[in-house]
């Protein structure tokens, strides 16, 4: 009788567990090229962009039993990921963060339609700052949990969207005069 409880038990164990990687297999469709996309409209290289993506997406795998909301947890992980990378590449001389970084045509874009490599443009035309608070809100995010994410008081980072939010709008009129 144990014998058959325990082998019910076995059976169930690997029933939760195929289960469990089918849903991670659908949460990897579902998110990846979302938070690939995320990253680059943060500033990151494609190639940047995808090698920070996987990594959260491995350490969401290793980890996958335990984690309790997914899509926020990858974007933490991805985002936090392609900052660590980012500090480690600056050059000697950084830009301070009040300085847009030059909008350099970057051939990775060109995968996206006309419409999502101008706004992709216009995003990276932005000082950093505005730029990550932009992508992540256009990702879906509040500005508490933008806070929560970047580290920075609620009232900046909504101030940085308004000065994010004015800086488009003037380019945007600019461009159509």
């Amino acid at each position: 009788m144990l014998a058959e409880i325990r082998a019910k038990g076995d059976a169930y164990a690997r029933t939760s567990h195929q289960l469990s990687r089918d849903g991670f297999a659908s949460f990897f469709h579902q998110r990846y090229s979302r938070t690939v996309l995320l990253l680059i409209a943060m500033g990151a290289s494609r190639a940047d962009a995808e090698d920070a993506a996987q990594e959260a997406m491995i350490a969401a795998w290793l980890q996958w039993e335990t984690i309790r909301e997914p899509a926020a947890w990858v974007r933490t992980t991805a985002t936090r990921t392609f900052w660590k990378h980012s500090r480690r590449h600056q050059h000697a001389s950084q830009l301070d963060e009040t300085t847009p970084h030059p909008a350099a045509p970057d051939p990775d874009l060109a995968i996206f339609a006309d419409e999502q490599q101008r706004i992709l443009s216009l995003l990276r035309a932005l000082p950093p700052a505005q730029r990550t608070v932009t992508a992540l809100f256009y990702d879906g995010l509040t500005a508490p949990e933008i806070a929560g994410l970047t580290g920075k008081p609620v009232a900046t980072v909504r101030s940085h969207l308004r000065h994010a939010r004015k800086s488009l709008k003037e380019v945007i009129v600019s461009d159509r005069l």
